[in-house]
């Protein structure tokens, strides 16, 4: 299983993620092209030889020092195989290579697995969002904060 930074090429891979994780409530093309061409995003591939199997879409606020996690998404007959661990993994690096101290998302309360991977990864549920995901279906908002890795001041 491999990581590596998505490109335009990579858009077919992408888009058939969308579709089979998300259905309805994907992503469209232009949203999903626009994480890949922009400066402040970034999109990972999980791929398990050439088969594209999962996805991370990120974006980045270098000015408020915060990584946004906007989805990450594993193909069902590889759930439950780390790959969720290691596009994580992959965006919390991409996020401390940038300085950034807080990183968020949003989770359906109902997506317990996912839940449970991001508490084991530190993060917090700081509040809930009715029906985000649609009526009826709301989502917890979880944060991160790695605070300042500089450093350290000194007081007399």
């Amino acid at each position: 299983m491999k990581v590596r930074a998505a490109d335009e090429w990579d858009m077919e891979g992408l888009l058939k993620i969308e579709q089979e994780c998300f259905g309805a409530e994907k992503f469209n093309v232009e949203t999903v092209r626009a994480f890949v061409v922009r400066d402040d995003a970034f999109v990972l591939l999980a791929t398990d030889k050439d088969e594209v199997v999962g996805s991370a879409m990120c974006m980045i606020s270098d000015l408020g020092r915060e990584g946004k996690i906007a989805s990450i998404a594993v193909l069902k007959g590889y759930r439950g195989t780390g790959v969720g661990s290691l596009l994580l993994d992959e965006c919390e690096r991409v996020f401390q290579s940038h300085g950034l101290t807080k990183y968020s998302l949003e989770v359906d309360v109902m997506n317990k697995p996912a839940i449970s991977l991001y508490v084991s990864r530190g993060y917090d549920i700081k509040a809930s969002i009715q029906d985000f995901y649609g009526a009826g279906r709301p989502a917890y908002i979880m944060e991160k904060n790695i605070g300042f890795k500089g450093d350290t001041v000194r007081s007399a």
